[in-house]
């Protein structure tokens, strides 16, 4: 619940109850040498954001924008302008894309400073992963052109997860899988996954729910689109690899009795049913043990294999290609940040229809 309409606000919610939540007033400090402030210009919510909610503590993620307990601030992909600056090489002026809380502005200690972007050096950042303190300048000669602005913010960060678990699976030559089953299926980092793999030679499996059935079919990016509640139809005698959008323990204790033995590859990536977390002991089921997958440390070997120009260079390709075709899937709205971020954060935690992104923009 809303407790101000400020225009400078921190959007903050309960680490215990991810629903409750409250937007905080905030009080401008000066900035010191070596730092700049930036104006959360617009991000976008995705269920990715709810999952660095979940895993919060885990993983670090309330660790990047700070709060008071027992609120925490859920980092978001977005856009933000340089509105004061006493960092060499960072202008006033200048557009950022990298990582923000929901508020109206950030703080950062930039270094590392070049041509085409910064990391953000701020002490508490820096046990963090570097992959999420780069701040990359967006111009077109920077490749980041302003009619993909939205695009950048919904997708990147989600089709950057599923360029790495596709290239992680390839690399390990599918621990020798023959089909890949993927939960929340009309998510988009699994659909974005589905859209990369068409390219290789293995069979894939969308898991949705029967209210998602139709536009997961609808995207033409899965061999075969099964229900949660019909695991049996897939053919459990073929080697198979579950890569886990959903974090449902019921779910993922029906894939590894399913195909016992035949799983090869259990791999954790998201938590889209983050309500649903009763179940069996994961490390007690049949098959292959489950075991989180974590992105930058695909990127990073990635990086050291051929080069971050070439990692890249990579990645700008495939992107390209995907984002020509997912306007004929989601449609991408707007709406005002903060007088409508209550709504859409709930909305997104509540499970969105998946034809829907939704991007916030601060007046």
């Amino acid at each position: 619940m809303t407790d101000s309409t400020s225009s400078n606000y921190d959007f903050l919610v309960s680490k215990a109850d991810l629903a409750s939540n409250i937007l905080n007033e905030v009080v401008s400090r000066e900035i010191a040498d070596g730092e700049a402030l930036l104006s959360v210009d617009r991000f976008a919510i995705t269920a990715n954001n709810i999952t660095y909610g979940v895993a919060g503590d885990m993983i670090g993620y309330w660790q990047f924008f700070p709060a008071d307990e027992p609120f925490g601030r859920i980092p978001v992909w977005g856009i933000g302008t340089v509105q004061e600056s006493k960092a060499q090489g960072v202008e006033v002026g200048a557009r950022y894309y990298g990582y923000f809380p929901m508020s109206s502005n950030l703080v950062v200690k930039p270094g590392k400073v070049g041509a085409h972007s910064f990391a953000d050096q701020a002490e508490h950042r820096q046990a963090l992963p570097p992959v999420y303190n780069q701040y990359a300048l967006m111009t077109d000669e920077n490749g980041y052109p302003a009619a993909h602005d939205n695009y950048q913010m919904v997708y990147r960060p989600l089709f950057t997860t599923s360029f790495v678990i596709d290239d992680f699976f390839f690399d390990n030559d599918f621990f020798n899988g023959k089909q890949v089953v993927l939960s929340s299926a009309s998510s988009k980092t699994a659909f974005g996954t589905a859209f990369l793999l068409k390219d290789r030679d293995i069979k894939t499996i969308g898991l949705t729910s029967t209210n998602n059935k139709a536009f997961t079919e609808g995207l033409g990016l899965y061999d075969q689109v099964v229900t949660y509640d019909d695991v049996a139809a897939m053919d459990n005698a073929v080697p198979t690899i579950y890569i886990d959008m959903s974090g449902n323990r019921a779910v993922l204790e029906n894939i590894h009795n399913h195909f016992a033995d035949q799983l090869v590859y259990s791999c954790g990536v998201g938590i889209t049913h983050w309500e649903s977390r009763d179940g069996a002991d994961p490390q007690s089921l049949p098959g292959a043990k489950p075991q989180m997958f974590f992105a930058p440390s695909q990127i990073q070997k990635r990086n050291a294999d051929w080069g971050p120009a070439e990692f890249q260079s990579k990645l700008s390709e495939s992107w390209l290609r995907f984002i020509d075709k997912v306007d004929s899937w989601v449609t991408i709205g707007e709406t005002s940040a903060p007088a409508s971020l209550e709504n859409v954060y709930l909305t997104v935690l509540n499970g969105p229809a998946p034809d829907h992104a939704y991007v916030l923009v601060n007046d």
